[in-house]
C-alpha cells in the first residue's frame, strides 16, 4: 500500500489541534422521495399511498403542535410547542437595542430507543434497563419523595420504622461532626 492510499483511507479530522480527533460526519440527506421509495419497498403499499400517509402524518403533527398539544411516538420521539418571552437584543453591527417580540417555537425530544440505536448500544440498553428495574424497587426504603399515586401502597407495605430510620442517619452524622469539631479544639 502506498503512502497516498494510506492518507486517503484515514478519516478527515476537524480542527488544527492534533489532539482533536473528531472525524467529519458524512451528511447523507434523505429527502421525502427517497423516504417514500424506502417505505414502499419495505411494505406492500404503493408510492402514492405512502406519500399520502407521510403528508397526512406531517400535517397532523403540525396542526397538533400548533394547538399546543404534544405529539409523542414512544421509542422515536416527541414534538411540543415552546414559548419564548419578549426580550431586548443588540444589533451586533451597530450596537443598537432591538426589541424581539414574544414567540412560539417547536421542540423535538428524541426517544430513548432512538438514542440507543444511534449510539449503537441497543442490546446493552436492554440489559441495563433490566438490571436497573430491581434497584428501583429497593429505593422506597431511602428517604426519597414518592409520587402521589404510589404513596398509599408504600405506606401500607412499610411500617412507620422505615420513615424514622433515614432521619436517624443524618442525626448520627451531625453528632459525629460535632464531636470531631470539639475534639479538634
Amino acid at each position: 500500500m502506498s503512502c497516498l492510499e494510506m492518507v486517503l483511507d484515514e478519516p478527515a479530522f476537524v480542527g488544527s489541534d492534533s489532539s482533536l480527533k473528531q472525524p467529519l460526519t458524512m451528511e447523507v440527506a434523505v429527502n421525502k422521495t427517497q423516504l417514500v421509495d424506502q417505505i414502499a419497498s419495505e411494505t406492500a403499499m404503493g408510492k402514492p399511498e405512502v406519500e399520502k400517509v407521510i403528508k397526512s402524518f406531517i400535517n397532523t403533527v403540525q396542526q397538533s403542535v400548533k394547538k399546543g398539544e404534544k405529539v409523542s411516538l414512544p421509542g422515536f420521539g416527541g414534538w411540543s410547542q415552546t414559548q419564548r418571552k419578549a426580550r431586548t437584543a443588540r444589533n451586533p453591527r451597530t450596537g443598537a437595542a432591538v426589541k424581539v417580540p414574544a414567540g412560539k417555537g417547536v421542540k423535538f425530544t428524541v426517544g430513548a430507543t432512538f438514542k440507543d440505536i444511534v449510539a449503537a448500544k441497543r442490546g446493552a440498553a436492554a440489559k441495563t434497563t433490566a438490571a436497573k428495574a430491581p434497584a428501583k424497587k429497593a429505593a422506597p426504603t431511602r428517604a426519597t419523595k414518592a409520587p402521589a399515586k404510589a404513596a398509599p401502597a408504600r405506606a401500607a407495605k412499610a411500617p412507620a420504622k422505615a420513615t424514622k430510620a433515614p432521619a436517624k442517619a443524618p442525626a448520627k452524622a451531625a453528632a459525629k461532626k460535632a464531636t470531631a469539631r470539639t475534639a479538634k479544639r
